[in-house]
């Protein structure tokens, strides 16, 4: 190639570049909803938040684009999400709100945000949840991703989970950042009772939850099989049986309960890509080991559709 024909197909390149869409979808989940309301997110993506917000005629704002996360910012998103019936409106930066702003800010100049730092895990991902949140799609995808940098740095103090049932995945964020991503299962709308033939709305409850107990090795004491004379007679939900037996509970590795009513994060062999449990949160065997040792009784977790 010829030396004009190469600076010509660099400008290309560059201009291109310099005028390609803004899209807020390659941002990290912004702001999520916690005890002292903190937000750990690069200043880039505040700022960017903010003259999104202040250029929306609907809202007529002035917030100060100054980058830094308060209550002013806070106040601003959720009028954003209440205008444009955005549920739940509570001042969170996710899947829905961060479309919607990419939809509305298409002839915006926006900054360019800071390219993620690359780090190598242990079984060879990006460090970088950016881009692979770019690359695959969460809603089908049995990918995991994980930064092995972040989950050593991992302590009760820097750690929460969210669980987002549209994608049915879970993130473990470790200092604001996702260090882990990967397929769940929760709660079936319509869930068949095989016992009753009855269906039941088994819908994982969506709202701020903290882990309240921790077992390793435990056996669920509703869900399980009786057996009689060395023959299963009975799988279910025990309080639905009336007959004689020996229960053996359902194994729930790595059980981390979130509500006294019995719905908590558990390993299973059976993690789909849709809804289906009793209302309880699947997890694949490795994943909900590495959760389960990265955080404590108190850790937050965060429910959201």
């Amino acid at each position: 190639m010829t030396l004009p024909k190469i600076l010509l197909s660099t400008l290309i390149l560059f201009s291109s570049s310099a005028y390609a869409k803004h899209t807020f979808t390659v941002y990290t989940d912004l702001c999520e909803t916690t005890p002292t309301q903190e937000c750990a997110n690069p200043q880039d993506q505040i700022k960017n938040l903010q003259i999104a917000l202040n250029a929306d005629k609907k809202l007529k704002l002035s917030l100060k684009t100054d980058g830094k996360w308060g209550e002013n910012t806070k106040t601003a998103l959720i009028k954003f999400q209440e205008t444009y019936n955005i549920s739940p409106a509570e001042g969170y930066f996710g899947r829905k709100t961060k479309e919607k702003l990419t939809t509305l800010t298409q002839n915006i100049k926006l900054s360019a945000i800071k390219p993620c730092i690359k780090r190598t895990s242990t079984k060879g991902s990006s460090g970088c949840y950016a881009s692979f949140q770019k690359k695959t799609n969460l809603r089908s995808s049995f990918s995991v991703f994980k930064n092995s940098t972040l989950l050593r740095q991992a302590n009760a103090r820097n750690t929460k989970i969210k669980v987002d049932i549209s994608d049915q995945r879970i993130s473990l964020y470790v200092n604001g950042e996702v260090a882990l991503s990967s397929p769940c299962t929760t709660g079936a709308k319509r869930k068949l009772e095989p016992n009753t033939g009855v269906i039941r709305d088994k819908r994982t409850p969506k709202g701020t939850f903290r882990i309240q107990e921790k077992i390793a090795d435990k056996r669920s004491t509703i869900f399980g099989e009786f057996y009689r004379g060395g023959r299963k007679v009975y799988k279910g939900d025990r309080r639905k049986y009336h007959g004689s037996g020996k229960y053996v509970g359902a194994s729930l590795k790595h059980w981390m309960r979130l509500t006294s009513s019995g719905v908590g994060l558990h390993a299973s062999a059976y993690v789909k890509r849709s809804p289906g449990t009793n209302g309880c949160i699947r997890l694949p065997y490795a994943v909900a080991r590495t959760i389960f040792e990265k955080v404590q009784t108190g850790t937050t977790v965060s429910i959201v559709d």
